[in-house]
């Protein structure tokens, strides 16, 4: 698969100081052939921008070519016109990255892109692993080499391992899952098609949209949008048809949309500071507004 990209920034290098958690990240993804994604995607970065204010980048898969920007900045910074029209494709993967002192330079900007066996993954993540250093380790010792410092490259190169192994797409996402402890949602893109998911807990936030004018058709040959808040949804007029569940993940590509509930055992806990700190009080959550819209 042939890459494409281009970036700019300024910053320490990614091995001066170990990094440290993004815990507000902000993440979209869209499945839209009929459709300009990558300016659907900064539109949709640019009302999560909230969750993130360092960096900010887009990859988009355009018929097995995978184009991308990553630069540090504010989402509408980072992009313009031109850079947008360079990013052309049928699905797209982004990303805008919370701001800790220490570790401002854009080896730990996402989205993550990592080679594999079906080719190339695009991953974007918002949650903190906490047992990235032991997977982190494993993985090096297994021959897998790492450019950041960031938790989110561990979980990219554990995908990439279950797919040397022979697995499929949705296989190795599970086994890649499996191994991570922590919170994590997830847009993963891959050449045939998008993967949503959270962590068995639901500490992060991720929901489903639809573009079009059905919005009561989930399943079947639709364009569908991930993102970390509803306000992703609303900007670009998708509508909202549910949340992604805590253990589930949810598969995108030309055939619609299948559903696979990874994890069941977990008992659900959304982190207190989505509904209070970090989240748009007009972002719905758990199917209710945030509580600064709540209370008024």
């Amino acid at each position: 698969m042939n890459l494409r990209s281009s970036a700019s920034a300024t910053g320490s290098s990614p091995g001066s100081q170990a990094d440290k958690p993004e815990e507000s990240c902000g993440v979209f993804g869209v499945y839209a052939p009929d459709e300009a994604v990558a300016p659907l995607t900064y539109f949709g970065l640019f009302a999560l921008q909230h969750r993130g204010q360092e960096s900010a980048g887009i990859v988009t898969f355009d018929q097995g070519e995978i184009h991308q920007h990553k630069a540090m900045g504010l989402v509408s910074q980072v992009f313009d016109d031109d850079i947008l029209k360079a990013l052309p494709g049928q699905m797209a993967v982004g990303h805008t990255r919370y701001s800790t002192t220490g570790s401002s330079h854009l080896a730990n900007a996402q989205p993550v892109i990592v080679e594999t066996r079906l080719g190339t993954v695009a991953i974007a993540h918002n949650g903190n692993l906490v047992n990235a250093p032991v997977l982190r380790e494993e993985l090096v010792e297994a021959g897998h080499t790492f450019i950041s410092t960031a938790d989110t490259e561990s979980l990219a190169h554990a995908l990439a391992d279950a797919v040397a192994a022979g697995r499929g797409w949705v296989e190795s996402a599970i086994s890649a899952f499996k191994r991570c402890e922590g919170a994590f949602s997830l847009v993963i893109g891959t050449p045939t098609g998008l993967i949503g998911a959270r962590d068995p807990h639901g500490i992060r936030p991720l929901v489903l949209g639809i573009l079009g004018n059905n919005p009561e058709k989930e399943d079947g040959p639709a364009q569908y949008v991930l993102a970390s808040e509803t306000c992703g949804l609303d900007i670009i007029g998708a509508h909202y048809v549910r949340d992604i569940q805590p253990g589930e993940l949810v598969w995108i590509t030309e055939s619609g949309l299948n559903s696979v509930q990874w994890d069941t055992q977990a008992e659900r806990k959304l982190c207190v500071f989505e509904m209070i700190y970090f989240s748009r009080p007009i972002a719905w959550l758990t199917k209710r507004p945030s509580i600064a819209t709540a209370n008024g």
